[in-house]
């Protein structure tokens, strides 16, 4: 997918606007181009036609949601990067995967149609459509700038929770899912600043490990970990209650309850917790 183009003078940067984990599994990939913004207050719409290269219409009108390509692209590739393999277990492994990732995206497609249609807004096609999708559910904040032009500011830390409509289980499922973001985002973070499992890159959540493989551990602090996850401390503070009570993790004498923001402590993780999430950043379920 292409990206709007970053201006050139380095005293004038554009910033990443933060967004509420949840909104990764809700909106379609595209959604990235809108949190390229030149600050967090009121901005004009016409702000992202001055960062789009030359075509710049190409970008407006590219569609949302990613295209996977075709089975034999990555039977190609899977043959190419596999060695020792032989064709006919790479062809299987290329077609399981585009299998997995086209059914998640049309599942996710399927999912965000009915949210659309809950909230009486159009289905969004492309890239122009989705910004307008965002500010019909206020994900972006419209203004009229001084001139009478369109300007917005973002407003993508609304939790979906508040935003979309949902029935009693399916707002049950959606919070049970928030929890295994955050799971995922403090276990990256943890990885980020105590290093990693050994052996665990490339590993799932279901591999086998040796029980008695140590735990890797390191000083953090919650506000680091908060910083790395990008998430609020006290959302990490509870997830490492959580996963210390999975077993998941260990802080020798320290009290999660009551340890300081910035006060560094030892914090043990189970090479098993690690090898489960081994993506750098949460990604969409069809390209996770």
């Amino acid at each position: 997918m292409e990206s709007f183009e970053q201006p050139g003078d380095d005293n004038v940067g554009p910033v990443r606007a933060p967004m509420h984990p949840a909104w990764i599994r809700w909106l379609p990939c595209s959604v990235e181009l809108f949190r390229v913004v030149p600050s967090l207050d009121p901005f004009p719409t016409t702000w992202w036609d001055e960062l789009s290269p030359e075509d710049g219409t190409r970008i407006w009108d590219e569609p949302v949601w990613c295209d996977p390509g075709d089975v034999d692209d990555w039977i190609a590739e899977a043959q190419e990067n596999m060695p020792g393999t032989s064709r006919e277990v790479a062809e299987k492994e290329a077609r399981d995967e585009y299998d997995h990732t086209t059914q998640e995206r049309s599942e996710r497609i399927e999912r965000f149609t009915t949210a659309c249609r809950r909230a009486e807004v159009p289905v969004p096609h492309t890239v122009r459509q989705l910004l307008q999708f965002l500010i019909n559910i206020e994900l972006y904040r419209e203004f009229t700038g001084p001139d009478g032009e369109q300007w917005l500011a973002p407003q993508l830390t609304r939790n979906p929770l508040d935003v979309l409509a949902f029935d009693q289980s399916e707002a049950l499922e959606e919070s049970a899912d928030q929890r295994s973001d955050y799971e995922e985002l403090t276990t990256i973070a943890i990885r980020n600043l105590i290093g990693d499992a050994p052996h665990s890159h490339g590993l799932s959540a279901d591999v086998t490990l040796d029980d008695e493989q140590p735990d890797v551990s390191g000083a953090v602090n919650l506000h680091a970990l908060a910083e790395v996850a990008d998430v609020p401390a006290p959302v990490i503070r509870g997830m490492l209650l959580e996963l210390a009570a999975k077993g998941d993790i260990s802080t020798e004498d320290t009290d999660l309850e009551t340890v300081k923001i910035d006060e560094s402590f030892e914090l043990s993780a189970s090479v098993k917790l690690l090898a489960a999430y081994t993506n750098d950043e949460l990604l969409p379920p069809e390209h996770s």
